[in-house]
């Protein structure tokens, strides 16, 4: 079972790293924890797009049926909410942007948000994520360095969640400097392992043919997708 969730895991990887390096800085998705809504640094609904090609494909047909829209800053093309409920995580919304006619004579088109969720699952109920397995990253307090590129800009502190088929392995709360610690520890113990290797040989194609040793390191420790879900250690 390990073994499969680290395979769904890596091909997940391979889609959503140049996002990751290369985009804009992306609007995230959301987790409701408590009552409040947070960011998510995180997407969830990919797992599922990659398991299911045919709801991947339903999802491509509803956003052509309202000519979504799509922005620099949201190449996935939609905001899902998320919320967990006991030691489970469900989807709850998932919406998008389309274009609507001025009220007036002017000719500037305006934008709304509009929920695809009971379209995209035939029900008005929750869904379980029993398709994802992974680290839940949701940031705290104010921004205190901005990045233009994915979800690398920097907050106060986070919250990490381990997910494992939907369920909640564990949880932490981290100030930033320590939330970059463990990190850093987490690469660490990654660079010295054979993921390592293994993960850089599956996307080197995507990079320039000869790289420094340093600037393939930065690579691989900026897409912290590949390690923290195994690598990130959490306290007792």
């Amino acid at each position: 079972m390990k073994t499969k969730i680290r395979a769904i895991l890596f091909i997940l990887l391979i889609i959503l790293i140049h996002a990751k390096l290369c985009a804009t800085a992306q609007v995230s998705d959301v987790i409701i924890l408590g009552t409040e809504n947070n960011r998510l640094l995180t997407n969830p609904l990919e797992s599922l797009f990659f398991k299911k090609p045919e709801l991947k494909e339903k999802y491509k047909n509803i956003r052509s049926k309202y000519d979504a829209l799509i922005a620099t800053n949201c190449w996935r093309g939609y905001i899902a909410k998320f919320k967990i409920v006991g030691s489970a995580l469900y989807v709850v919304d998932v919406t998008i942007k389309i274009s609507v006619p001025p009220a007036d004579d002017s000719s500037h088109f305006q934008t709304k948000n509009i929920s695809i969720f009971s379209e995209l699952f035939e029900t008005e109920n929750a869904v379980f994520c029993d398709f994802y397995s992974g680290m839940l990253i949701v940031p705290q307090g104010a921004m205190v360095k901005y990045v233009h590129g994915g979800y690398l800009s920097e907050y106060e502190k986070y919250i990490l969640i381990k997910i494992t088929d939907g369920k909640v392995i564990c949880k932490g709360e981290y100030r930033l400097q320590e939330y970059k610690e463990k990190k850093e520890k987490a690469f660490e113990a990654f660079y010295k392992s054979e993921k390592y290797e293994d993960c850089w040989n599956k996307i080197k194609n995507s990079f320039v043919e000869s790289i420094s040793e340093e600037s393939k390191k930065e690579i691989m420790k900026e897409t912290d997708d590949f390690y923290v879900y195994d690598f990130f250690e959490f306290e007792d």
